[in-house]
């Protein structure tokens, strides 16, 4: 631990470049988490080094940033928290750091998996972000789908109605972390049914920035739950996926949309 500026933090540990969600069972109230997709938000070293790439994102490489100390006023962090976090930033290959006279933090030109990563984990909270990757998932849809049906067996069928089962009864208690974790988990068995661990990583990191964007809002405004639309969406899924229909199945989820529970059915557009 380290105590500055007033505040007390416990350090982050070192972060492989993927690792469990932002969106977990901890956020939602659950016990494990599920493993092999960019982590997004997370701790105060992992905001902080958000807005470190983000700097170093906007200027050419090489430039200078400035000091540890300019960068943590620009940020507003304690400087416990930012030693961590330009740890974080210059293990990820965003910036490094130079001693001396004329030395200080500079940005580098990151490789393009490192810059993904960047982005995903900055983009908890961020509408803009959650408006890119919904258009992302929309443009994947169509493969993970017909990978899906492609390698989906009848054991397979009898999970997604498990799973669905959970989904409506979350529903009905109006649980709304016990409704969300469980229309996760049915994207998540559907994800890894074709087998593609590319597009499985792809789609769940997708969907990590749906769920993290609705927990931001959820907490900063803890506003009225509206259940049913996105619970339809689900029903739809499956369905589709059990009469083998490739475009119904496509059409539900490029429907799919954890901030449907934000709004009433009428104005999702599902009434």
């Amino acid at each position: 631990m380290s105590g500055t500026d007033g505040d007390e933090e416990v350090l982050a540990p070192e972060v492989e470049d993927f690792e469990g969600p932002a969106y977990s069972r901890e956020m939602w109230r659950r016990p494990t988490t599920p493993q092999g997709r960019v982590s997004i938000g997370g701790s105060r070293a992992e905001q902080a080094a958000g807005q470190i790439a983000r700097l170093a994102a906007s200027a050419p490489a090489g430039e200078r940033l400035g000091s540890k100390d300019d960068l943590r006023k620009i940020c507003g962090f304690s400087v416990g928290t930012m030693n961590e976090a330009i740890k974080l930033a210059q293990a990820r290959g965003v910036i490094t750091s130079r001693p001396g006279p004329g030395g200080g933090i500079f940005a580098c030109d990151p490789s393009p998996l490192s810059r993904m990563n960047g982005w995903f984990r900055a983009a908890a909270g961020d509408h803009a972000a959650f408006a890119e990757a919904v258009q992302i998932r929309d443009a994947i849809a169509p493969l993970l789908i017909e990978e899906a049906l492609r390698r989906m067996t009848l054991t397979d069928q009898e999970s997604l109605a498990e799973r669905l089962w959970e989904v409506r009864r979350a529903r009905n208690s109006g649980a709304v972390s016990d409704f969300v974790w469980a229309c996760w988990e049915l994207h998540a068995y559907l994800a890894g049914i074709g087998k593609g661990l590319l597009l499985d990583t792809l789609y769940l990191s997708i969907m990590d920035v749906g769920t993290s964007y609705l927990w931001a809002v959820l907490e900063a405004t803890a506003p009225d739950v509206h259940l049913d639309g996105f619970a339809q969406v689900m029903e739809d899924l499956v369905d589709a996926l059990e009469r083998r229909d490739a475009d119904a199945a496509i059409d539900a989820l490029r429907r799919t949309d954890p901030s449907m529970i934000l709004r009433s059915s009428t104005e999702s557009g599902t009434g």
